[in-house]
């Protein structure tokens, strides 16, 4: 039996509005029977054609963010492969569990008939595949094991099928009681997904997991219960069954992505926090989760590395029925890297040629971004990390990964992934990496950074939080750090460095490279100015910076 999803229609929801339990629907206490998807369109037809068109229901979308591919529709159906499980198509329907095409992801266009609104619309309702037991196939794994595998139910087409799991719900639930319940989306309907996605619980987006629905205050205080306890539609908006929101390793854009200003506004802090005015780094290049989000993995363990050459046997894996995956790397409380995020990303697709990094691995999906370009701010990300094959010509061979999963034999995965791609030639298994935003758990304001977290002191400069010299800040000379190329060594903050300095001289008497040289010997290139005077260094440079003359006025620079 297909079922039906249709999310929740667009909510008047105001950034404060709180999250109160799943408020049933009026209108569907009458209801005497449950048919599937056809209970549900008989009422709302146009929501269950908006649902057709969206993201969740085609595992694909329109492209305008992603600079390698800007005008195509693409995604998790559509030339889609990452990091975690790789090759999602070619998993048969392991990774089609959350899809809310009850008909799994077939190959032909779907109906409203094959979407499911019982996976966004009832906290309750819990399904599986319809298995086949005459669609088998025995397999020897790599434990030398022979083993037999059921699957799902298709018919010609290629749809599967999907039937309640009354086993995970509550004993004497019927579909009729689902049915008469149904509510708008809460934060567990969301997280049923996204939570699990990549294998399981916190693995894949290291943000959010199944906990995130009662999250303490310091894992996530917008969605704690005795905090903001916001609904995930109070900041990911929803219009036509479209919802906002896209992170660096996402390929589509369904809306207009969400703004922590949209709620704080453009100077979200005091005027002046212990003397220092925090709004010019909310105005400025610094994100608002940097400061806010310290650590991700904040409820639980979190996948960094996963590589499929070392096989691992799992037994909830394939239904239940046990199976292969990676060995993978778990870390709570884990510091986020950092780079320059403009909004636009490069995703690999399948098929593409990617170009290696110098130490010769790839970077599957990176943010696009540049200091100082006047829209790109510093962010917090999950580098996760991974081992891919990757043909002489430079595309990624796509495993079938359902091979992987039952075999633990990964090279016999890729050969067949590339049968599959018509792909020919020889691949070798390079490191792999993806770099993902991190912008859910946001902690509490009296857990920011305070100035010498990030910035140290000019006596002791260490840039203990934020990598600022890999971000492409400069590295301030060791007189400059010291304090020693105008007067003696003295010792302030970082703040008041700063304040006392910026009337006086250019930026770049500190923030520049050490010189390597004079122009000319003293005795030419003081002459130039006036009559050969005796100073030490000192004194040269305390007299002359003031006067607005710069390094390069006198020095020869790197």
């Amino acid at each position: 039996m297909k079922k039906l999803l249709f999310a929740t229609s667009a909510l008047a929801l105001l950034c404060g509005v709180t999250q109160a339990q799943a408020v049933v629907l009026p209108g569907h206490a009458g209801i005497t029977a449950y048919n599937g998807p056809s209970t549900c369109i008989a009422c709302h037809p146009t929501q269950a054609s908006d649902m057709l068109n969206s993201l969740h229901m085609k595992w694909s979308g329109p492209t305008p963010e992603l600079t390698n591919a800007p005008t195509q529709n693409l995604g998790k159906a559509m030339k889609g492969i990452n990091t975690f499980c790789t090759y999602a198509m070619s998993s048969g329907n392991t990774c089609f569990s959350c899809h809310v095409r009850g008909d799994g992801n077939a190959p032909h266009a779907a109906s409203a008939n094959d979407v499911d609104c019982l996976m966004c619309h009832s906290d309750t309702y819990q399904r599986k595949f319809t298995m086949d037991p005459t669609k088998t196939q025995t397999v020897t794994n790599v434990l030398g094991q022979i083993k037999t595998y059921i699957f799902g139910l298709t018919d010609a087409s290629g749809n599967y099928f999907t039937e309640p799991n009354y086993a995970a719900m509550p004993a004497g639930t019927t579909m009729v009681d689902i049915a008469k319940n149904v509510h708008k989306t809460t934060k567990k309907s969301c997280l049923r997904c996204h939570a699990t996605a990549g294998g399981g619980d916190w693995i894949k987006r290291g943000d959010l997991g199944l906990n995130t629905d009662t999250a303490t205050d310091t894992q996530d205080v917008h969605m704690s219960p005795t905090r903001g306890n916001l609904s995930c539609s109070a900041c990911h908006s929803v219009s036509g069954h479209k919802i906002s929101g896209r992170g660096i390793d996402l390929r589509q854009t369904e809306a207009v992505d969400p703004k922590c200003q949209s709620c704080h506004g453009n100077t979200p802090h005091s005027s002046s926090t212990a003397g220092v005015n925090m709004n010019r780094h909310a105005s400025g290049q610094v994100g608002c989760q940097t400061c806010h989000i310290r650590t991700f993995g904040k409820g639980g363990a979190t996948e960094m590395h996963r590589d499929f050459r070392i096989p691992v046997w799992k037994a909830s894996q394939l239904g239940g029925q046990g199976g292969f995956i990676g060995e993978e790397l778990m870390f709570a409380n884990v510091k986020p890297e950092y780079r320059f995020f403009d909004g636009t990303s490069y995703v690999y697709n399948v098929g593409e040629t990617i170009v290696p990094n110098a130490d010769g691995s790839i970077t599957m999906a990176k943010a696009n971004g540049k200091i100082f370009d006047g829209k790109s701010k510093i962010v917090p990300i999950k580098n996760h990390t991974t081992v891919m094959p990757l043909l002489a010509d430079g595309r990624i061979v796509p495993p079938v990964i359902l091979w992987m999963f039952m075999t633990g034999d990964y090279d016999a995965a890729v050969q067949k992934g590339m049968q599959e791609q018509g792909m020919t030639g020889s691949y070798t298994y390079v490191n792999a990496n993806a770099e993902m935003l991190i912008t859910h758990g946001v902690e509490p304001k009296t857990m920011a950074p305070n100035c010498a977290t990030c910035h140290g002191t000019m006596k002791g400069h260490n840039n203990l939080m934020v990598p600022f010299t890999a971000l492409g800040y400069h590295e301030l000379p060791a007189s400059a750090k010291a304090c020693t190329m105008c007067h003696s060594r003295k010792s302030f903050s970082f703040e008041n460095t700063h304040s006392k300095h910026r009337s006086k001289v250019n930026c770049n008497t500190c923030h520049s490279k050490t010189p390597v040289g004079l122009k000319s010997p003293t005795s030419t290139l003081c002459k130039t100015c006036h009559s050969l005077k005796t100073a030490n260094s000192q004194d040269v440079h305390k007299k002359h910076l003031p006067k607005g003359y710069v390094c390069t006025t006198c020095h020869v620079m790197p």
